[in-house]
C-alpha cells in the first residue's frame, strides 16, 4: 500500500488476521510510518467504539505523525464491532467518505477490516463501493467506486448500473451536502446505465441549491443523458468532455 490509500478488507469466518496485521505492521516500521492498531481480533486493545471515536483518531494521529517526522500515519481498524445502526449503507457510507477524504488530503494510509458475515449485502455492497481499494470477501470488485480524488473532487469510475445504483444513490446524498458544486471526475467511469443516469437526475433534482459537474464524461454518457431527457435547465447537472 502506498501513501494515501484507504482499503476495504473484507475478512470472511476462518480468515487469517494475525499474519496480515503483522504484515501491515512491519510494512510502517520499514517505512518510517507511525502506526495505529484499533481492534481486539487485529491484536491490539480498544477497538473503535463509533465512526466519531475513529475519525478523531485518525485525525489526531496525523497531526501527531507529522509533527515527530514520521512519513504518514498506518491505520488498520478493525470495525466488526460496531453496531448495526452504524453499518447501515448511508451512515457507513457517510462516515466511509470523510475518512477517504482524510485519507486524500493527509496522506494517511487507512485500512477498514470488516468481518463480513455481519454487514447486509447492501451494507457490504456500500462499503466496497466508497473505497478506492478492495481485499477479501467477496472477490469480485463492486462494479463501481467513488471515492475522494483531491481537494472538492471525487472520482467515479467502473460502471454504474441497475444493481449499483442504490449504492450510487446513497453516496450522492451524502456528498451533495459537502458544497455548492459536486465534482465527480469520470475518467474511470466506463458506463452509466438508465438506472444509473436516472439515479443522477433524481439525486440533482432533489437539491436544487446544488450543482453536478462531471468531468471527461465520454460520449456515450453524455448522449445516454441527453437522450433520456435530462440534458435540461431543471436538472442542475453538467457533463464535460
Amino acid at each position: 500500500m502506498d501513501v494515501g490509500d484507504h482499503v476495504c478488507w473484507m475478512v470472511g469466518p476462518g480468515d487469517d488476521l494475525a499474519g496480515p496485521v503483522k504484515a501491515f505492521v512491519a510494512d510502517g516500521q520499514l517505512f518510517g510510518d507511525m502506526v495505529l492498531v484499533l481492534g481486539e481480533r487485529a491484536g491490539a486493545v480498544g477497538p473503535p467504539g463509533s465512526w466519531e471515536s475513529l475519525i478523531t483518531a485518525v485525525s489526531r494521529g496525523t497531526e501527531r505523525a507529522t509533527r515527530e517526522g514520521f512519513r504518514t500515519l498506518r491505520v488498520l481498524a478493525d470495525l466488526s464491532t460496531l453496531t448495526a445502526a452504524d453499518t447501515r449503507p448511508d451512515v457507513l457510507a457517510r462516515h466511509e467518505l470523510r475518512l477517504d477524504a482524510l485519507a486524500a488530503d493527509s496522506g494517511a494510509i487507512l485500512v477498514c477490516a470488516y468481518a463480513r458475515e455481519a454487514l447486509t449485502p447492501e451494507a457490504a455492497h456500500q462499503a466496497a463501493g466508497v473505497h478506492p481499494h478492495h481485499l477479501g470477501r467477496p472477490a469480485a470488485a463492486p462494479a463501481f467506486r467513488l471515492f475522494s480524488s483531491a481537494r472538492d473532487r471525487w472520482s467515479l469510475s467502473g460502471v454504474v448500473d441497475t444493481e449499483g445504483a442504490d449504492a450510487f444513490r446513497t453516496a450522492l446524498a451524502e456528498l451533495l451536502p459537502l458544497g455548492p458544486v459536486l465534482h465527480l471526475d469520470c475518467t474511470n467511469l466506463d458506463f452509466m446505465d438508465s438506472a444509473g443516469l436516472t439515479t443522477l437526475a433524481l439525486a440533482a433534482r432533489g437539491r436544487l441549491d446544488r450543482r453536478i459537474v462531471l468531468h471527461h464524461a465520454n460520449e456515450t454518457v453524455r448522449r445516454s443523458w441527453s437522450l433520456l431527457g435530462f440534458d435540461s435547465p431543471d436538472i442542475p447537472v453538467e457533463l464535460k468532455q
